[in-house]
Parts: structure tokens; C-alpha cells; sequence
């Protein structure tokens, strides 16, 4: 019976943990990021077929022509996870659910407890239900979080694209230059667009167009939208982008000042009840003592 038992348990640890390293974000892979630092402007058809998928990815594929199938598009390019990816991990997420309910079973069967067909089935079906939705909200949290960024990241690529049209840049030499002063996800996903668009033989503000619609950030479309104008009417564009990213700066801050309104109003329910919770232990000894005596 204690060999089963510790086997159970076990095999509720493995299961914990797989589950619990699926949730938290992989680190960067420092090869990757090396190679990222020194590498020539490629096709993303040729990263593609030089990088054969994984297992994992191709369970995912294959769950992608299931009917009905509804993917996060654009959170999923946020965060920089596949389409493929995220159908495997919902399908874990499944799996485990299904397999919790009869575990729990089989351990009360172990302890001396009887065995129920019933309530394992729905309890499967029910939590596997709910855990295949799981990921979705996971998505939703890391997506509303690279949004933030990403739109931190726009408004300081606004200012060095005036900077450089400040000091006699052409509109594509400026989105260029700009995009390689920064050595983070928005700059390198802005510079690998450039790049791409340039391979292809377009201005580069139609790279940007298509990770704004990517990416669905209207503040990268106006980038585009402004760079366009600039380089097919020559118009001086210094101002717009300054007051472009000074509005976005603005908006930024009011929607942090909003969050921690909300935070700070969270805070005076337990604050509250901290504050009553200290006065009954204070005043309780007394009240006790005064009702005691008489």
C-alpha cells in the first residue's frame, strides 16, 4: 500500500511540474540571441525550412484542422508563440484535466475508499473543459503585457525616426537607422520587417503595414502612414512624429495612472479588514474582562 501510495504521488509531482513549466515563459536561448547579433537579413520561408518542427509542433498542426478552431491571432503574434504551439499546450492542459479525476479516484481506492465510475467520467469531462480554455487566458495575460511594451518600444522608435530625419535622413535611411539602434523584441521585430520588405523589394513603410496588421498596433500603422507620406511627398515629418509619440507617451500614462487607481482601490477591502481584525484583537481583552466582572 505505501508503494502505491508514493508511486501516486509521484506521479502527481510529474505531473504538477510539467504543467507548472508549460505556464512559466522559457528563457531566451543564448545561441539564438548570438546568432540574432551577427546574421545576414533572411526569408522567413528559409528560417522555416531550415528548422525542422518538433514533435510537439506538428501534434499542434495536426489539431489546427480541427472545425471551429478559434486561435488568439494576434495575441499569439505578440508573444511570439505559433499557432501550432498553442493548440499542443491546450491539448496538455486537456489531458491532464482528464487524468486528475480518475488519479484521485484510483488514490481513495488505495486509502480503503470504494470506486465510483460516475463521478470520475464527469469530473474528466468537466475539468478537461475547463482546463482546454486555460491557455486562452494565459495568452490573453502575456499578450495584454507585450502590448505595453510594444507600445513603449513604438513611441521611443517615433522619436529616433525624427531624430534622424532631423539630421538629413532619407524616410527609408531614418526607419532603418532607427530600427537598429535597439537591441530589444520591438526593435528587432520592426528591423526584421524592414528587412523583409527590403528583400522583397518595397518601401519599408509597407514592412511596417504588415507587422501593424500583425500585430494589429495602430500606433506602428501610423508610423507607417507618416514615413509613407513623407517619402512620396517629401513632406517635413519632424513634428508629427514628436507629437506622435508624445500623445502615445500620454496615453501610456493615463492607462497606468487607471491601473493603479484600480490596484489602490483593491487594496482597502483587505486593508480594511486588516485594520478591523487588529482593533477586535485589541479591544477583545478588555471586553472580555469588563463583561467577566461584572
Amino acid at each position: 500500500m505505501l508503494t502505491w501510495l508514493i508511486l501516486a504521488g509521484a506521479a502527481l509531482g510529474v505531473g504538477l511540474a510539467l504543467l507548472a513549466a508549460e505556464l512559466r515563459p522559457a528563457p531566451p536561448e543564448l545561441g539564438a540571441a548570438l546568432d540574432r547579433l551577427h546574421r545576414e537579413p533572411e526569408r522567413p520561408s528559409d528560417s522555416r525550412t531550415r528548422t525542422a518542427p518538433g514533435p510537439f509542433d506538428r501534434l499542434g498542426t495536426r489539431l489546427l484542422a480541427i472545425p471551429g478552431t478559434r486561435l488568439p491571432v494576434h495575441e499569439l503574434a505578440l508573444i511570439g508563440r505559433t499557432p501550432a504551439r498553442f493548440m499542443a499546450q491546450k491539448l496538455l492542459f486537456a489531458l491532464i484535466g482528464l487524468l486528475i479525476p480518475p488519479f484521485l479516484q484510483v488514490m481513495e481506492l488505495l486509502l480503503g475508499g470504494s470506486i465510483s465510475l460516475t463521478v470520475p467520467l464527469l469530473g474528466s469531462i468537466g475539468l478537461a473543459a475547463v482546463l482546454w480554455f486555460v491557455p486562452d487566458a494565459v495568452v490573453r495575460s502575456e499578450a495584454k503585457e507585450a502590448r505595453v511594451e510594444y507600445l513603449h518600444g513604438i513611441a521611443a522608435y517615433l522619436e529616433l525616426v525624427a531624430l534622424e530625419r532631423a539630421a538629413d535622413c532619407g524616410p527609408a535611411e531614418a526607419l532603418h537607422r532607427a530600427a537598429g539602434v535597439g537591441r530589444g523584441t520591438v526593435f528587432r521585430r520592426i528591423a526584421d520587417a524592414l528587412d523583409r520588405a527590403t528583400l522583397d523589394r518595397l518601401p519599408p513603410w509597407d514592412g511596417l503595414d504588415a507587422l501593424a496588421e500583425e500585430l494589429a498596433l495602430t500606433p506602428l500603422q501610423d508610423v507607417a502612414d507618416i514615413m509613407r507620406i513623407s517619402g512620396t511627398d517629401g513632406a517635413a515629418v519632424y513634428r508629427t512624429l514628436r507629437a506622435r509619440a508624445r500623445n502615445l507617451r500620454s496615453e501610456l500614462l493615463a492607462d497606468e495612472l487607471a491601473r493603479a487607481n484600480v490596484d489602490s482601490e483593491r487594496m482597502v477591502a483587505p486593508g480594511t479588514a486588516l485594520v478591523t481584525l487588529m482593533t477586535v484583537l485589541i479591544a477583545f481583552p478588555s471586553v472580555y474582562q469588563m463583561f467577566q466582572g461584572g
